[in-house]
């Protein structure tokens, strides 16, 4: 069967990706730490990003696959994707985080959490420069803080990931060539595992976040193998009643937040699309509506400068009420803040970007090469 070019779900499905890592950000800095929904605003943003890694290994495991294209042209467009916004929310992050620095050494509870923020930024300033060369190469998440110190973490606390994303960019190509063919699949999977336990036990040094590729590939690989998969299950599950057991299976032998939302998700995509299925409903209404699907849409911009923008909301409401706004407030505030942020970025930087890029692909394209490394698949 022919594959589609674009998966309408998976666009929705970042939107929801992109505010749960938001909301567990709001909680952190609106020092709530109460009750039964701090464990869950703790562990959404975590489980977002780990999901967000899965999104990744398929969407590019598709790319790969349906349009074969140089190498040199894939890179292109990946890097002019990510890097325009990218590089703007870390310059503004590095004065932002100064800010934050300040104002929760005055009065916040959670002393630990305001520490990890004054030596970012002291990081920030002491080693200015390898921080920069690191983030222009958006190499720094693979750089462990004993060779530079909260390189993870520096002008934008949440960039360590589009670093991790990056590293993958630079070998999925080749991965996914390799993957189909069945001895180098064994080989480079004995790889990924040694690296994995190379990783665990700090060889490559100490990491506050699984930013170096080693420590994420098994979602990577996830998403690469759904994606092989798909062909052949597209279209199988037609009863709704098998959804249920299915989960409950893929609990109890899985029991991770990530891949049990990614299970159901691709549930959907190979699921018979009847629309008197109630899963199907659901899952329609959950990830295609319109407004969903438009989150999704700027979802890179909503992830990349929501930390930006709780530091002006929080000094914006600091010099009115002398006092840090409390979860309510910021959560408001932030909403509205960032939601114009994002689509300021997705109108006058992200979306430039990618067309700057296919504008570079296609003169890259017309130029004469002596020699040209096309992604074979």
């Amino acid at each position: 069967m022919s594959q589609p070019k674009h998966f309408l779900p998976i666009e929705g499905l970042r939107g929801w990706l992109a505010w749960a890592v938001v909301f567990s950000h709001i909680a952190y800095f609106s020092n709530f730490r109460h009750g039964i929904l701090w464990p869950i605003l703790r562990d959404a943003g975590p489980t977002a990003v780990h999901v967000f890694i899965i999104l990744s290994g398929f969407v590019i495991a598709h790319l790969v696959l349906e349009r074969p294209e140089p190498y040199g042209a894939y890179l292109t467009r990946r890097f002019m994707r990510i890097f325009p916004v990218f590089a703007i929310t870390c310059f503004v992050g590095y004065f932002a985080n100064d800010l934050q620095a300040t104002m929760l050494s005055q009065d916040f509870g959670d002393r630990g959490f305001a520490a990890v923020l004054s030596n970012i930024a002291a990081s920030n300033h002491d080693y200015f420069w390898p921080h920069v060369m690191t983030h222009l190469t958006m190499l720094h998440s693979a750089i462990s803080n004993a060779v530079l110190p909260f390189s993870e973490y520096a002008f934008n606390m949440p960039a360590w990931s589009i670093s991790l994303e990056w590293q993958f960019y630079l070998i999925a190509p080749f991965a996914v060539l390799l993957a189909q063919r069945a001895p180098w699949a064994v080989i480079v999977s004995i790889i990924v595992l040694v690296g994995h336990m190379l990783y665990r036990r700090e060889w490559f040094g100490n990491f506050s976040q699984p930013g170096l590729l080693f420590a994420s590939a098994e979602y990577f690989a996830i998403g690469i193998a759904s994606r092989f998969l798909y062909p052949m299950v597209a279209g199988a599950i037609n009863k709704p009643e098998l959804v249920l057991p299915l989960f409950i299976v893929v609990y109890t032998f899985v029991g991770q937040g990530a891949v049990l939302l990614w299970f159901v998700i691709f549930l959907g995509l190979v699921a018979y699309p009847s629309p008197n299925n109630y899963f199907h409903k659901a899952y329609k209404w959950a990830l295609e509506s319109n407004v969903v699907v438009y989150f999704g849409s700027r979802s890179y911009s909503i992830y990349l400068s929501h930390i930006l923008v709780i530091a002006g909301v929080q000094w914006f409401w600091l010099q009115i009420f002398s006092a840090l706004p409390n979860l309510v407030a910021l959560t408001v505030m932030t909403l509205l803040a960032t939601t114009v942020t994002a689509e300021l970025l997705y109108r006058y930087v992200e979306r430039p970007g990618i067309q700057l890029g296919t504008i570079l692909v296609r003169r890259f394209q017309s130029a004469p090469v002596l020699t040209t490394v096309r992604i074979l698949c």
